[in-house]
Order: C-alpha cells, then sequence, then structure tokens
C-alpha cells in the first residue's frame, strides 16, 4: 500500500494525541483517522485503520508497544550511563532517577497516553507479555541490589507505578516540577525500595 508507513505513523500519533487528551471515548474511528489530516499529502479515509492494524484495539496497542520500548530503552541506557549502582547506590539511583524523570516528562502527551493504555482493560494479554520481557533487562540490572529473597520485579512494579503517578500530578498542576519536589519523589521512591536492599547497601 502506498503511503503505509506514514498512514501508521499518522494513525498512531493521533491515538495518542487523542486519548491523552480525552481518553478512549474520544477517540472514534472518523476522529482517528481525519484529525490533523489536512497535513498530509494524500487523502486520508477511516478504512486504513482496518486495513493497517486490524482495527482501534491494536492501533492502540501497537501506540503503547512503540512508548512502552522508548521507556523501557530510556531506563536501560540510564542506568548505564550511571554505570550501575555497586557505589553509593543511593546517589547513583538518584542520577539514574533524574535521567528517567526527564525523559518521561518531555513529552505530556505520550506520557499520558501510556499511563491511560497501562489502567486500561486494553493493558492485557500480549501487551502485559511484551511490557514484562521488555523490563526484565532493567530488573536484572537492578538485582544486585536487592536481598536474595526479595521479589525485585514486584518492588520495581510499585515503584514505577508510584513513578507514574508523580508525572501525572506534575501535568495536572498539583505539584511542581522543582528540585525542592523532585528530591521528595526521589525519597519517597527510594523509601519504597530501601528496605529490601542488602545490608550494606
Amino acid at each position: 500500500m502506498q503511503y503505509e508507513a506514514q498512514i501508521k505513523e499518522f494513525l498512531v500519533n493521533n491515538a495518542i494525541h487523542l486519548i491523552a487528551g480525552g481518553g478512549f471515548e474520544k477517540a472514534t474511528t472518523k476522529e482517528l483517522a481525519f484529525y490533523n489530516s489536512e497535513s498530509l499529502d494524500f487523502k486520508m479515509n477511516e478504512v486504513y485503520i482496518y486495513r493497517c492494524f486490524g482495527g482501534k484495539d491494536y492501533l492502540y496497542e501497537a501506540a503503547f508497544a512503540m512508548l512502552d520500548a522508548e521507556l523501557s530503552a530510556a531506563f536501560r541506557h540510564g542506568v548505564k550511563s550511571v554505570g550501575g549502582f555497586e557505589n553509593d547506590p543511593k546517589e547513583k539511583l538518584n542520577q539514574f532517577f533524574s535521567k528517567a524523570w526527564r525523559f518521561l516528562l518531555r513529552n505530556e502527551d505520550r506520557c499520558r497516553y501510556y499511563v491511560r493504555y497501562y489502567y486500561s482493560i486494553y493493558f492485557t494479554g500480549s501487551s502485559v507479555e511484551t511490557h514484562n520481557k521488555l523490563f526484565e533487562n532493567v530488573v536484572d540490572m537492578m538485582d544486585p541490589l536487592f536481598q536474595k529473597e526479595a521479589d525485585v520485579s514486584s518492588i520495581l512494579h510499585s515503584v514505577f507505578v508510584a513513578f507514574l503517578d508523580f508525572a501525572l500530578r506534575v501535568f495536572n498542576k498539583n505539584i511542581e516540577d522543582n528540585e525542592k519536589s523532585r528530591l521528595l519523589i526521589f525519597n519517597v521512591l527510594y523509601g519504597m525500595m530501601a528496605p529490601y536492599f542488602k545490608e550494606n547497601q
């Protein structure tokens, strides 16, 4: 199909923007296909949602998968960039948090879409499996910090959920994104992990 890659990108971006702003009920097939379509150099059609993705649900899943891959890659890069957590783990975790926080806040629509999908009925089956697989490497990289008997995946999942919640609070203007709030957020997240660290951490 001519323009297939461009059509897919257009539909994914529309899904992210519309659902971030108004939830899944806002994303009718008409809105998904024709929002901002005047910017295209070809004629858009609702049928492309089905031709390119097989339906709206699969379009939503594709958009989430793209964002999930971006976020997990940013987390892995963040861990690597601080050189692991062996020496001064609290400071290294703070550096990692700062990098991940900046990445999350740099695009409100993408963050809001991610959270809406993550908490929706659509986040099931292959979405969950792919998500868990993407973040396995991050869990493995952070595992040496924790006691042998700790369920590291569950601990980091709880921290991840809180991390997303704090980002939404910033976007919703409930808290400001400044040095004081970032330190407070980091201390909350660190406090969720610290009881499970090895004694020498």
